[in-house]
């Protein structure tokens, strides 16, 4: 088996750190420096205060958009890769989204990861001004969207002609540095978006999943494996969302009402560092071999993991 790597997905988590590039510039390099394999950037233009991901409350409406920062990130950085958990396709044509991904590929020295997802914030479509079809058709616009960004990477003139999109001999020059192209992770756990994983894309991940349905998810990426003819291992198997550790069950009662977490909602992983590498080890028994853990309930202890849990796998 592969490695298990370990990433920070860095937002939202407060709102000062949201509007604060330093704040972001200096933890990014602590995380490259710390040995961290990746840095995940959410893609949205909006964030209410008091909304919640992963269940648990989260801060204020200071977003940076996704590609400015990853770029201003890729010339601060060295080694880390750098992702996007997920691009939204209705924020931006695909097309577009192809030119500055293979600009950032370049730019960043073939660290890109393009995390890509149908979208979900329906206020933030409304407030913006993008359409916001029901789930299914969003999917099938994130699948053309996906043949689009493909064909600019891998082909010298791209056409495509599709019910959502159409190209006609595009060009999409200096190609991405990664060949055949930058990974692509596609994110859910509908089953539209589990085939697109296994057709159109380099790996799979989903937030904050028990392993009990990650188990589910990760049988089903074997039944579509089946019958398009891939094997599972080729898929990289990805988790993310938050983490709460603590030292003892004193400890995670604090943490929990720090957080205003409810323990029976919450969509992620809470136990104590004794814990931890058995739960995490049950993930990787299943195929996941790439944990992605938000800020939100990580900053603290994203150093002391890394020394005394991450370095074991």
């Amino acid at each position: 088996m592969a490695k298990v790597k370990f990433g920070i997905h860095m937002g939202p988590w407060s709102t000062e750190q949201l509007g604060n590039y330093n704040v972001i510039r200096d933890t990014a390099l602590q995380c490259e420096s710390l040995g961290y394999y990746s840095l995940w950037v959410m893609d949205h233009l909006t964030w209410g205060e008091g909304e919640t991901e992963g269940r648990f409350t989260m801060g204020g409406q200071d977003v940076f958009e996704a590609w400015t920062l990853l770029s201003a990130l890729s010339a601060e950085t060295k080694r880390v890769k750098l992702g996007t958990m997920v691009i939204c396709n209705s924020f931006r044509s695909p097309s577009l989204t192809a030119k500055i991904a293979a600009s950032l590929d370049i730019i960043s020295g073939g660290r890109l990861v393009l995390g890509y997802g149908a979208g979900w914030k329906e206020d933030e479509h409304e407030a913006y001004g993008f359409s916001f079809p029901k789930p299914s058709v969003r999917l099938k616009m994130m699948r053309e969207g996906l043949i689009v960004i493909k064909k600019l990477w891998t082909e010298e003139k791209a056409s495509f002609t599709g019910e959502f999109y159409r190209i006609k001999n595009a060009i999409c020059k200096p190609k991405p540095v990664q060949k055949p192209h930058p990974p692509i992770i596609i994110a859910g756990g509908s089953n539209l978006a589990l085939k697109d994983a296994v057709e159109l894309g380099n790996g799979w991940n989903i937030w904050g999943a028990s392993v009990e349905d990650y188990e589910r998810k990760v049988n089903l990426l074997k039944k579509y494996c089946d019958k398009l003819g891939k094997r599972i291992g080729d898929i990289e198997l990805s988790w993310a969302g938050p983490m709460i550790l603590g030292e003892d069950e004193k400890q995670l009662r604090r943490k929990i009402e720090k957080y205003k977490i409810k323990k029976e909602t919450f969509g992620g992983i809470i136990c104590t560092f004794d814990e931890c590498p058995k739960i995490l080890q049950r993930y990787i028994d299943l195929g996941c071999n790439h944990f992605m853990f938000n800020l939100g309930t990580f900053t603290e202890e994203k150093e002391i993991f890394i020394k005394r849990i991450g370095s074991s796998f």
